[in-house]
């Protein structure tokens, strides 16, 4: 009994309670900054706020709460065999222990918090083996790799919610096309079809494929409870991986079938029945989603046992009898064999590598965010080009979209105007000043191809402003369909120049803006308050005969910009070095 006890406490519970230790400090009071805030959160409290947030225009993380249950139910049903296990620490595993908090203090100084995510999970990898090793860490892969369903990871709104949304909407608009009912799309929106004059354009229906209808929301938690079903169910690693990758093209069709089931429920009983409101949505909008998760869930489970009767069907009967080897049962407490102590000394490099964290949280400095800006927000009234014909521009106020209002957190400033010259000349202009709360800029691609433009093209072009500097803007080619008043369809084409602007800092590039504020961020403890800077003008030839061509358009843009940049871009008002 005495050998039992001292291997449970030097085996499990010292170097359990070390870790324990450790996590607690790194996730409950080191502080950590999203990237998105100038406030400070421990990363744990910040993804338990994620976890429960309850807003519908939040991402639904909600599933991530099932984690902690399947590790400990993966921990529970291994639990005989962990404790048979050979146990053989790894030196080694201090340089995996060292990665992980490095990446974790990169993420806290940078404000990126999948980065210090990313550094939790190498983090727990170095430790299992550095205590247990590697044979250990076998039997636990799997509980490992659940883990990672935890984590938020916002840039995948970007990188695969949007195609996703683009998908979903392409294949929408075919099918209900395909079913006699006629829509026109507009980027990821789907309208019903001008039929007659009774009807006009999105009078039967009107539905936009947002982000919680692009599959995303639903296909991680897919993926989550795809791997437990593929781990527990499935027998054959072909069938695991088949079913699980599987998730990808199930997801896609059941949120196609979930955007058919609102047009049909908008046709029926109308919009506010069937879709609701952004804030609130209506229940027969929830009931679609549940619904067709579930039955997703239930044709990935079909599949898997469709394809275990394919295996059985294809798998040659064996001639031979196996032999049977008489099953030793679950060995006792008592019976377990000694597998090698685990020195108290690797608790104790860890107990250091606490108190090195807490100390490191002492004296770090906080990140700085300035409360100016490297922009005045107002514009001006009028604007004169001297190589344009008409060319004396006048500006009156442009609205702030409903959609921006609710996306952009709520101390973002706007200053934005339509400027006309009364002859056909038109451009619009826009700054974006991020809040100094709550600070997000995101890339304009997404947007405008969400709002039915394709970009066609991109290029970077340096504008020469009359302080010699050198501005870089980079120039999107759009085009879109429309329809006119006499429903003749056209092709529009746009140009649409922005740039980003810091205090001294202007870049065209997202990517560098990104790189600037992390390496700021990480080196010198401070941060940029960002605008982001938009002229915007059709290529009116493409509306018009008379109008403007593409490098007339062009032309017109740059030198707009260069008339303009002095009257708000403080760098250039005060004569300041333009370091981009």
């Amino acid at each position: 009994m005495f050998r039992a006890s001292r291997t449970n406490l030097h085996q499990w519970l010292i170097p359990i309670a070390a870790t324990a230790l450790l996590f607690a400090i790194l996730l409950f009071l080191f502080p950590y900054n999203s990237g998105d805030s100038s406030i400070n959160s421990p990363l744990g409290l910040a993804l338990w706020t994620i976890w429960t947030a309850s807003s519908t225009d939040a991402p639904d993380h909600t599933y991530c709460l099932l984690v902690p249950a399947m590790l400990a139910y993966l921990i529970f049903e291994k639990k005989t065999q962990l404790i048979q296990t050979p146990i053989r620490g790894n030196n080694a595993a201090i340089a995996a222990i060292i990665l992980g908090l490095l990446l974790f203090w990169i993420g806290s100084r940078a404000g990126k918090q999948y980065i210090g995510c990313a550094g939790i999970q190498i983090l727990l990898l170095g430790i299992i083996f550095w205590f247990w090793g590697g044979a250990l860490f076998r039997r636990l892969l799997f509980a490992w790799a659940i883990l990672i369903f935890a984590w938020p990871l916002p840039f995948l709104d970007t990188a695969v919610a949007f195609p996703l949304r683009m998908i979903v909407s392409h294949t929408a608009y075919y099918a209900l096309n395909v079913m006699g009912i006629p829509c026109i799309q507009n980027g990821t929106a789907l309208l019903s079809a001008p039929t007659s004059p009774n009807l006009p354009l999105g009078a039967r229906f009107q539905i936009d494929v947002a982000d919680p209808c692009s599959g995303l929301h639903s296909l991680l938690p897919l993926l989550m409870f795809s791997a437990f079903y593929c781990y527990f169910f499935l027998p054959k690693r072909w069938q695991k991986w088949t079913v699980f990758l599987s998730a990808i093209p199930f997801t896609i069709a059941g949120n196609v079938v979930r955007i058919l089931m609102l047009v049909m429920g908008s046709m029926a009983w109308g919009t506010a029945f069937a879709i609701g409101t952004n804030d609130e949505p209506s229940w027969f909008h929830e009931a679609c989603g549940f619904a067709v998760f579930v039955m997703v869930l239930g044709l990935e489970c079909l599949f898997g046992a469709l394809l275990v009767s394919a295996g059985r069907r294809w798998s040659k009967p064996s001639t031979a009898t196996p032999k049977t080897q008489p099953n030793p049962g679950p060995l006792s407490t008592s019976e377990t064999p000694l597998m090698g102590e685990i020195p108290i000394w690797r608790s104790g490099i860890i107990l250091g590598v606490a108190l090195f964290v807490t100390g490191a949280y002492l004296i770090s400095p906080p990140v700085y965010l300035p409360s100016e800006a490297g922009v005045l927000m107002t514009l001006p009234e009028q604007v004169k080009l001297s190589d344009v014909n008409g060319g004396h521009f006048f500006g009156s106020e442009a609205p702030v979209s409903e959609a921006e209002h609710r996306l952009l957190p709520k101390d973002t400033e706007f200053a934005r105007k339509n400027y006309d010259d009364f002859h056909d000349h038109e451009i619009f202009f826009s700054i974006v000043l991020s809040g100094v709360q709550q600070y997000t800029i995101h890339p304009p691609e997404v947007c405008l191809v969400a709002q039915g433009w394709s970009i066609v093209g991109q290029e970077d072009i340096p504008i020469q402003l009359a302080s010699g500097h050198q501005l870089r803007v980079r120039n999107l080619s759009l085009q879109r369909e429309a329809i006119n008043a006499r429903q003749e369809h056209l092709l529009v084409k746009a140009y649409y120049m922005y740039w980003y602007v810091a205090d001294d800092l202007t870049t065209p590039s997202h990517a560098t803006r990104n790189w600037i504020s992390s390496w700021d961020r990480i080196l010198h403890n401070r941060d940029h308050r960002w605008a982001y800077v938009i002229a915007m003008s059709p290529i009116t030839q493409t509306i018009r005969s008379d109008g403007l061509n593409a490098e007339q358009t062009r032309n017109m843009l740059t030198s707009f910009i260069r008339q303009i940049v002095p009257t708000f871009q403080k760098n250039e008002i005060l004569g300041h070095t333009d370091n981009s």
